[in-house]
């Protein structure tokens, strides 16, 4: 009985049996006539047999497994895709396809979903790790056109109900995949709002000098281990790490990593386990258990000249507490060699600190810097 259309009927069972027990005698054998409701009509989706019990024939109710009991069902089934070349993968000319055993899975899915159509559900797409060319943006894009494809499967058959489709990259060692559960309708716009965004950020062409570069990192967590870093929101958008804390994960990670995949102070961190967040709702994510897989970005180097007239054309807010300057505002050569509002300056000359000390760097410095 765990379907929520049979909760008024039961509610009306235990009333009826309640008042019966009641009026029934003190003493003395209790009789099915004693119930009516026991004779009243059957539970929602279930069909009256007759069976015989103990030598006596009897009139009893047998309950098909629920509607909701089939749809979880349904939904702990396999939806493996197709292996793809993920660092070939062209996203204007391949598609994404199911499995044999995935595509019946989510026929029979489209099936279920259709005695309901106000039922709104969400799928999550899922990639293998990748290669060595692949970043994290351009797994979110494969693990999206996959949650998409089964979203256009259920279409096909006929479903209409709400489906949000959202990418999360590899975020576990599972494989090429898709899962789907129930959701709100509010739940399932906010998820679908947040796939179109990460979509267009995927898309964004990265536009630098320098860099940046990006590279993951990735290991098992337990509840005894902790990540070892500090870092400094100070613009509310992306964190960068300003302490790398001895015995933590990423020292240990550090030991053992060639130069190339080192975490350094200064790094941004750009996502956690395949998805962006904001400020400290990434940081927040930290708090996972067992597979984890981070990105950090490697700052990009501006190299600005000093003179009487422009005075690097930078206008920074540094703190008390803050490892990097936030700039402001950028005109000027500091606007013609990509540096914009919301950037922020970790290193001057190759020297990090604390932002006074910083600043302090860059105003004495004559002709040529490097931030």
């Amino acid at each position: 009985f765990r379907s929520l259309k049979l909760a008024p009927w039961l509610k009306q069972q235990q009333l009826c049996c309640r008042q019966a027990l009641c009026n029934a005698p003190a003493s003395g054998p209790l009789d099915v006539a004693m119930f009516p409701c026991c004779a009243s009509e059957p539970p929602p989706e279930a069909e009256p047999v007759s069976v015989v019990e103990e030598g006596r024939s009897a009139s009893r109710t047998i309950v098909e497994k629920s509607f909701q009991a089939k749809l979880e069902e349904a939904f702990q089934s396999e939806f493996p895709f197709n292996a793809v070349d993920t660092s070939t993968y062209d996203f204007d000319k391949d598609k994404c396809t199911l499995q044999a055993e995935g595509l019946a899975n989510a026929k029979n899915v489209a099936e279920l979903l259709k005695e309901d159509s106000t039922l709104c559900v969400k799928i999550l797409g899922f990639t293998g790790p990748g290669t060595e060319k692949d970043d994290g943006a351009r797994l979110l894009r494969l693990a999206l056109e996959r949650s998409r494809a089964f979203r256009a499967v259920l279409a096909e058959a006929g479903c209409v109900n709400k489906v949000a489709a959202k990418g999360l990259g590899h975020a576990d060692g599972k494989g090429p995949r898709c899962e789907i559960s129930l959701c709100t309708a509010e739940e399932a716009d906010a998820v679908e709002k947040e796939a179109l965004e990460l979509e267009a950020a995927a898309k964004k062409p990265k536009t630098s000098l320098d860099g940046p570069r990006t590279f993951e990192i990735e290991g098992e967590r337990t509840s005894k281990d902790s990540f070892g870093m500090v870092f400094d929101c100070a613009d509310g958008e992306l964190p960068v790490l300003k302490t790398i804390q001895a015995g933590g994960i990423v020292d240990a990670w550090n030991t053992n990593a060639p130069p190339e995949k080192r975490v350094a102070v200064g790094m941004a961190l750009t996502s956690v386990n395949g998805m962006s967040y904001v400020g400290k709702e990434m940081i927040a994510k930290l708090n996972m258990l067992g597979f984890w897989k981070l990105t950090f970005e490697v700052p990009k180097v501006v190299r600005l000249k000093k003179s009487d007239t422009d005075k690097f054309g930078l206008d920074l807010e540094g703190g008390a507490r803050r490892k990097a300057l936030l700039v402001k505002s950028a005109s000027g050569q500091a606007a013609d060699a990509g540096l914009k509002p919301g950037d922020r300056i970790v290193e001057v000359n190759g020297k990090a600190g604390s932002s006074e000390d910083m600043l302090k760097n860059l105003l004495a410095t004559e002709g040529e810097v490097a931030l």
